[in-house]
């Protein structure tokens, strides 16, 4: 694979207006070529070094729907990636699309192409592209996977919004409190080391937890940058996120939002997938990824499944502890009148309102109760180091 480089470039256009803009390219004398061709003079480049980071979610759903409006203006597979490849800032998904044009011209399927690259396309969305392929609608379903993007995508962020604002919280009321305890606690330490009086307890506890940072304050730093590290490197492994899903899971603030968020990824991916007409055994097939993350799901998927393998109805399998008492019985409802795909459909839409409201609820409640904790923490700090000047008397003579 070749390297790819991110340029920052200024030149002069055949009307002698001042250009300038970024481009990724293999070589400076690459990039120099193309902007000739364009007939621009004056040209001066210059190497911006970036690390090379996967592509966010937001921009592969960008990719799906530009691919999508273009395919749809019966513009070639091939053409489309390279207009979008033309305009890409972002290396590693530069080099993806470079590499799926050249399997496309070696004489891959698209969904080949994709598979075969095996990165940032998730088994359900392979699945309708096949069957795009094979109905001759690739159009059409990369249509509704763009919708289907846009509507996983709000909904995930405002999932991680909930889950988030918490830790940037405790965060700040942490970094307060180190602040105080390293900075603050010292002085008065000193202070009420000249006098002969007995500090109350909360202030000896406060002055000896303050000592221990200082003298160990070489291995809270390591500790720190150790965290740091840990958390910029394994944020994106499979088995990081994997174990962070388990531990929300059993928080019983954020465990039915979790629950209710998976009610809506599967339901709506199930009812993507069998409007596309896909055999129900193969849309299962799709959960069973070990690029999920989510584990609970992946076993339900897998019980689903061996029931399904055994003669059992689909119905059967969906166990209600984990997908709500309504899912079961709606499912068994589209089952007999054999319409599955539209019933997915509603249980997602379903769903998707009742989390809009628990997280709107649950933000409004969430923002003064950590308030009330960070002034808690703060505070407790504040009353320990002042409450022996309350008795002036004995402290000053």
């Amino acid at each position: 694979m070749a390297k790819i480089y991110e340029y920052h470039w200024k030149a002069v256009d055949r009307f002698q207006q001042k250009r300038k803009g970024s481009r990724l390219s293999s070589s400076r004398e690459e990039l120099e070529s193309m902007l000739l061709m364009k007939g621009y003079e004056q040209i001066r480049i210059n190497r911006n070094f970036v690390l090379s980071q996967n592509p966010k979610r937001e921009q592969i759903s960008q990719f799906i729907s530009q691919l999508a409006l273009l395919v749809n203006s019966a513009i070639s597979l091939k053409q489309a990636l390279s207009m979008i490849l033309q305009n890409c800032r972002n290396i590693k998904m530069y080099q993806w699309l470079s590499e799926l044009i050249l399997l496309i011209e070696n004489g891959y399927s698209f969904s080949q192409s994709l598979e075969k690259q095996d990165k940032f396309i998730a088994n359900q969305e392979l699945q309708l592209i096949k069957m795009g392929e094979q109905s001759g609608k690739l159009g059409i379903i990369l249509t509704n996977l763009a919708k289907s993007r846009a509507k996983s995508d709000k909904l995930a962020k405002k999932v991680k919004k909930i889950l988030f604002y918490p830790a940037i919280v405790l965060f700040i009321s942490l970094s307060l409190s180190l602040g105080l305890l390293i900075f603050i606690v010292p002085q008065f330490a000193e202070l009420y080391g000249t006098k002969e009086k007995a500090l109350p307890l909360i202030t000896e506890i406060l002055f000896s937890l303050s000592q221990c940072l200082i003298e160990q304050k070489h291995l809270l730093l390591s500790l720190l940058l150790a965290v740091v590290f840990f958390l910029f490197f394994a944020k994106r492994e499979n088995g990081f996120v994997r174990l962070k899903m388990a531990l929300l899971s059993k928080l019983p603030v954020f465990r039915q939002i979790i629950q209710q968020a998976r009610i809506v990824f599967f339901s709506q991916n199930m009812a993507l997938m069998l409007n596309a007409h896909i055999p129900l055994d193969l849309v299962l097939k799709s959960f069973l990824s070990e690029k999920s993350d989510d584990p609970i799901l992946q076993k339900e998927v897998e019980f689903m499944l061996n029931l399904l393998q055994q003669g059992y109805p689909f119905s059967q399998g969906i166990n209600p502890n984990v997908f709500g008492l309504d899912m079961p019985q709606m499912i068994e409802i589209g089952e007999q009148s054999g319409n599955v795909a539209n019933i997915c459909e509603h249980i997602s839409e379903m769903y998707q309102q009742k989390l809009d409201y628990q997280i709107d609820i649950l933000s409004q409640l969430l923002e003064p109760m950590l308030m009330l904790l960070m002034g808690i923490i703060v505070g407790t700090i504040i009353v320990g180091l002042y409450l022996p000047i309350f008795d002036m008397g004995s402290l000053v003579e």
